[in-house]
């Protein structure tokens, strides 16, 4: 993905406080996602960050499940492209060690077994 930033810091860090509201996650949530500092997060949302880093704008975006492109103003579709799944599913294999573990630990797994964490982690996830 070509991600450059075309919208000014404190237009994207708009957009990210507004994305991060709109799928219920906390500036914590957020930041240990990306293996940052809470008020790091808070900086960006504020437009205090002048040069972002897109590396962190892709892992936050795949954190909160939106389009790169929007969060950096290459596209005005707040959702994820359904094609650029699978690439946003790399993505979080590449910037969270969490995923990372998470199929490492089913590596070898039958179907029944992946389909049992599966459940266990959508039920962990909706509830409050």
């Amino acid at each position: 993905m070509g991600t450059s930033i075309t919208l000014s810091p404190q237009v994207m860090g708009a957009r990210l406080k507004s994305a991060r509201v709109l799928r219920g996650k906390t500036l914590d949530d957020v930041a240990a996602s990306v293996g940052m500092n809470k008020t790091t997060i808070m900086r960006y949302e504020r437009g205090q960050i002048q040069s972002p880093k897109v590396p962190i704008l892709r892992a936050i975006a795949a954190y909160l499940n939106i389009n790169p492109g929007w969060l950096t103003g290459e596209s005005d579709q707040i959702e994820p492209d359904s094609q650029n799944s699978l690439e946003r599913y790399l993505e979080m294999v590449e910037t969270r060690p969490e995923i990372r573990a998470l199929l490492k630990s089913v590596d070898g797994a039958d179907p029944q077994e992946v389909e049992a964490v599966v459940e266990f982690f959508t039920a962990m996830r909706n509830h409050p």
